[in-house]
């Protein structure tokens, strides 16, 4: 058996820090439990490409290790932070990444983590700076031991009491290798501490900020920053808009929830070479030993410099001591709303030298991210380039970050969703245009499916949304090759509740059911069925589209998206152009406009597109069930719809029918009652011949097709059976319905055959897969070329196994084998479902392709080959 990853998708965690882009082009953040990695500059966009596991909590924090000089500097290591109350650090061995060392020690959650950030970072040892809600920081020593381990030891634990550290930046002091750490703590200071012997000590905390300090960035003024070409006057650039700073200098900038970005600079003030610099850059450039004198009496004094001025001293390895200022240079003010994440654009080369560009990127809850520049003439920083989100629902974004070249933009918002703008403008201005980004759910995946014709797949999740993925055909940005990548290219549902189930009725229609106790029916718009037809290249879905309203739209107060119909289009510009157009309460929302109801989409849409435009107008709501909806299925010919929901009573656990013949959607006069407990499952045999249920109660039910066009039910139980000496969490039907498997917390799987074939109901044990863990969902795959059936069987620790029967001897089960861990995911495993990709498709020979959701709110597709001798 051969498997490899076809996509995963999964959404970026709701944190400030759970972001981080490296030198190399990587993107790392944190994805619930996991590591997740994405190359969003990757020419043919493929989204991410790993999740790595070892982390037994969310992860909160992410950060690339660096090392080397100037511009040749490269990432080797990546170091996670996480609710489990430890860090990691991981890096890479050929093709693979391993966790190399385990940093441990807190006892709180770790919230932020610190790396150096400097011109050059020279050394074998790297220093890692841990933040955490136990009330300390932790300063970690790393050092590789071989390809696979790492020494890493913690040389020092600073104590910060309740003024818990938010954030953390390192760098070197001006034209040392002393470390310096900036601490943004919930006392909403700055405190700089500078390592003196091997040590960390507090040599000052900067006042400025009302809340909390989110975020610091060390960047390295270079000399250079300006053009060097002459202005009218024939002064430099340089001395006019940045007359106070030297080569060398070191600038912090802050982020804080008090709305603004603060600027600091420290600036070496040895007085030994004072003269020369005097020299260099005017009697501006430096300080005079007599602002020395009166800055070192005012700080001895107590006194509050207005400037915020200060005087450090830190001691160097020589013994040496050497004196620096630390000098409030900016404030910037622009947003309307916390700032959560500031980043400096990374270093360039400009004329043949190492240039540190002056940018700045802010991000904040305001819904907008700013780039900030020092004016040409005046100096002073202002905001010159605003990127965002316009309208919408959302709460702004958590974290943005500057690509490694500066020409890209990565940003990810409260719904875990990214945003990316590259940059296609020239030297006049800028151009940021948006890119198609990786996407995913946030919160638990509950449950998935194919459409029935295997063109696309639809998941359910807690984050309240249903997802259509779809595969995208297009060509490669930089080979012109023609590629296939697996994209989320429309969000049929969003709901006000936690979804829980889905099944497709027909292969336009499927039925979803959540917590708020009734059943959802949705109908597929004309704009998705071309726009599909546009991004797979497949032509002929667009057969039965002509009849399909157009798109959905969202009322501004409602739940049910609303068919919009070519009629409404018209009536919808009219309203628009005239006067009662606030009037029109259907379109008096963040929803569609009538120009994007009637767009085709010609590449994967962007989160804002998806939020507003591609919604299934919905055609039914089925009520009955008393409680939260846990399972729906539909029967293959779509005449009927059977669910079930939680069960407090055992009258509540039945599973109820619906008429979907004629779109009637009625119930029918008696539910099915065979359980006594809440009942997990409903399943319709391949032929509609049977519904099978499965039950908290440890039992299955059977339920036969009555022959009789007239019955009043349409289904009688003919079989009952205690399966398992636990809950019973998952079935399946086998491809030809000559058997079913059930899947228990009893951690086996049985495979039911009839004993009698003439007898329906005499359905028995004929073989018992015993698994490592608690088995949480089941899956028989299609039959490829009459050979053997195949079970792919997800655990509730994120494991996925493979069996095989050869066809005709159901007793007889053989493990293929476990999907590699690292491709898998973490914690319980919530659906399974199988296609057989069409030759057309899979390029000459058909393969299986396994989708599966879980816990770890990933979606994956994995390719499965079986080599048959």
């Amino acid at each position: 058996m051969e498997v490899t990853q076809e996509y995963i998708s999964v959404g970026c965690n709701r944190l400030t820090q759970a972001l981080a882009w490296g030198a190399d082009g990587l993107a790392a953040f944190g994805a619930h439990h996991s590591v997740a990695l994405y190359y969003p500059m990757d020419s043919s966009r493929r989204g991410v490409t790993a999740t790595l596991h070892g982390h037994s909590a969310r992860v909160n924090c992410v950060n690339f290790i660096n090392r080397g000089h100037e511009l040749d500097q490269k990432n080797v290591a990546i170091v996670s932070g996480s609710a489990d109350k430890t860090a990691r650090i991981w890096k890479k061995r050929g093709d693979h990444w391993i966790c190399s060392a385990v940093l441990e020690g807190h006892t709180g959650s770790v919230v932020t983590i610190g790396v150096v950030r400097a011109r050059s970072i020279a050394g074998e040892t790297d220093l890692i700076a841990t933040g955490s809600g136990d009330g300390t920081i932790k300063i970690w020593e790393r050092e590789e031991v071989d390809d696979s381990k790492d020494q890493v030891a913690c040389i020092q634990t600073i104590d910060v009491g309740k003024k818990y550290a938010q954030s953390i930046a390192i760098s070197y002091l001006p034209y040392t290798t002393a470390p310096v750490m900036a601490v943004g703590t919930t006392d909403n200071r700055i405190n700089i501490y500078a390592m003196q012997s091997k040590q960390f000590s507090k040599v000052l905390s900067l006042q400025g900020h009302d809340n909390w300090v989110r975020s610091l960035d060390f960047a390295t003024f270079t000399k250079d920053g300006a053009k060097d070409n002459s202005t009218e006057s024939g002064a430099s650039n340089n001395s006019t808009h940045h007359h106070t700073l030297q080569d060398g200098d070191l600038l912090l900038a802050s982020g804080s929830q008090d709305k603004y970005i603060r600027i600091w600079r420290i600036s070496s003030v040895d007085t030994t070479n004072e003269q020369t610099q005097e020299a260099q850059s005017g009697s501006e450039g430096a300080l005079t030993q007599d602002m020395l004198k009166s800055l070192e009496e005012m700080s001895k004094s107590g006194t509050q410099l207005s400037t915020k001025a200060h005087i450090i001293e830190v001691t160097m390895e020589a013994a040496e001591t050497k004196r620096f200022s630390v000098i409030f240079e900016a404030l910037l003010l622009g947003h309307d709303d916390w700032v959560y994440t500031i980043n400096w654009q990374p270093a360039t080369q400009l004329n043949g030298k190492y240039h540190q560009p002056m940018a700045l990127l802010s991000a904040s809850t305001d819904k907008s991210m700013m780039i900030w520049k020092p004016d040409e003439t005046t100096g002073v920083w202002v905001n010159n380039t605003q990127v965002g989100e316009v309208g919408g629902n959302t709460i702004g974004f958590y974290g943005g970050l500057f690509g490694p070249d500066g020409r890209w933009i990565l940003a990810y918002g409260y719904n875990g969703a990214f945003h990316i703008w590259k940059n296609e403008g020239n030297e006049i201005g800028d151009r940021w245009v948006p890119q198609v980004p990786a996407s995913g759910h946030y919160a638990s995946v509950q449950d998935l499916t194919w459409d029935p014709t295997n063109e696309y797949l639809v998941s359910v999740s807690l984050d309240q949304t249903a997802r259509l993925f779809s595969p995208w055909k297009h060509t490669d940005n930089k080979t012109q090759e023609p590629v296939s990548t697996w994209h989320e290219i429309a969000r049929p549902q969003i709901h006000g509740y936690d979804a829980q189930c889905i099944a497709f009725s027909s292969k336009w229609t499927f039925v979803s059911g959540s917590d708020e106790k009734v059943l959802r029916v949705f109908d597929a718009p004309q704009t998705f069925v071309h726009s599909l037809a546009q991004l797979t290249g497949r032509n002929e879905v667009l057969e039965d589209e002509s009849s399909r309203p157009v798109g959905a739209n969202l009322p501004a107060l409602g739940l049910s998206n609303k068919a919009v119909f070519e009629g409404d289009i018209a009536s919808m510009v009219e309203a628009q152009e005239s006067e009662d157009y606030l009037s029109q309460q259907a379109f008096v929302s963040t929803g569609a406009t009538p120009t994007s109801l009637i767009e085709t989409m010609t590449q994967p849409p962007f989160e804002e597109h998806l939020l507003q435009h591609t919604l299934w107008p919905e055609v039914e709501k089925l009520f009955g069930h008393g409680y939260e909806l846990m399972c729906v299925d539909a029967s293959h010919d779509g005449k009927w719809v059977a669910s079930a929901c939680r069960a407090h009573t055992p009258d509540q656990a039945v599973v109820r029918l619906f008429n979907a013949q004629g779109k009637s959607w009625k119930q029918t006069p008696h539910p099915l009652v065979s359980h006594t407990l809440t009942v997990t499952k409903v399943l319709f045999s391949h032929n509609d011949q049977f519904l099978l249920s499965i039950s908290r109660d440890r039992l299955w039910s059977l339920f036969e097709k009555v022959e009789d066009p007239n019955a009043a039910d349409p289904y009688r139980l003919i079989a009952s059976n205690k399966a398992h000496a636990r809950i019973l969490w998952d079935c399946s039907w086998s491809a030809d319905d000559s058997m079913f498997a059930t899947g228990s917390r009893d951690k086996t799987i049985k495979i039911w055959s009839k004993k009698d074939a003439a007898n329906s109901a005499s359905w028995t044990t004929v073989a018992t897969i015993k698994l490592p863990e608690a088995v949480t969902a089941v899956e028989f795959a299609p039959i490829v070329g009459n050979k053997s059936n195949v079970l792919a069987a997800g655990l509730e620790d994120g494991r996925i196994f493979l069996f095989e029967s050869i066809v005709g001897a159901p007793e007889t089960w053989s493990p293929l084998g476990e999907i590699k861990r690292e491709l898998t995911h973490v914690g319980t495993v919530n659906g399974l479902s199988w296609r057989l990709v069409k030759m057309t498709e899979a390029g000459g020979s058909n393969k299986l392709q396994l989708a599966s959701c879980g816990v770890d709110h990933s979606v994956r597709l994995f390719n499965i080959t079986i080599h048959y001798k």
